[in-house]
């Protein structure tokens, strides 16, 4: 069997079951065939915990999951996703508060390929900016710890896409806040 036959038959599998559980919504999806060369996924679900009429929680996931490289010899997922952006709703104050961007790298104990630089955190985000315009959230903001100091030129880069002002506080630590007005 080919492995992109293998994708597909697992990507198939992936989606039927997010769109049977009661407690995700789909935000997004693609299904193409990958073209030679090209590091971004082609084959993703975007898909959210996240309920509006949820009053009793206030924590939510956003996740991404893709089928390439995540397929074991048996054609079962590895993996069900390899990005998450966790974050809390404040009702009262109209906001959302990133609490966790992360993807799966090879640094992680839990991962087997680096999904680094695929554009997965940018689906998780680009998600989230959307859910919270529906959501009537007027502001978005984060905080970067000394965790994130490694990575801290890849976030600047990746909240500016996305229009978010960054202040930092100590970049050598890699200390910083996130904010975003949301129109």
């Amino acid at each position: 069997m080919s492995a992109q036959l293998e994708y597909d038959q697992v990507y198939a599998k992936r989606l039927a079951a997010i769109e049977k559980d009661p407690q995700f919504t789909i935000l997004s999806s693609m299904n193409r065939p990958p073209v030679a060369g090209d590091q971004k996924a082609t084959q993703y679900i975007v898909y959210t915990d996240f309920k509006l009429e949820n009053q009793k929680r206030n924590s939510f996931t956003i996740s991404v999951y893709t089928p390439f490289e995540n397929v074991d010899k048996y054609g079962h997922s590895k993996a069900d996703f390899q990005s998450q952006l966790l974050f809390d709703l404040n009702r009262w104050a109209n906001s959302m508060h990133i609490t966790v961007l992360e993807t799966l790298g090879s640094e992680s104990r839990l991962a087997f390929y680096d999904f680094q630089n695929m554009g997965l955190a940018q689906l998780a985000l680009r998600a989230f900016i959307n859910l919270a315009k529906k959501a009537n959230v007027t502001t978005i903001d984060g905080n970067l710890s000394s965790f994130d100091r490694d990575n801290f030129a890849k976030l600047e880069h990746l909240f500016g896409k996305f229009g978010f002002d960054l202040q930092i506080k100590d970049a050598t630590q890699g200390i910083g806040k996130i904010r975003l007005e949301v129109k």
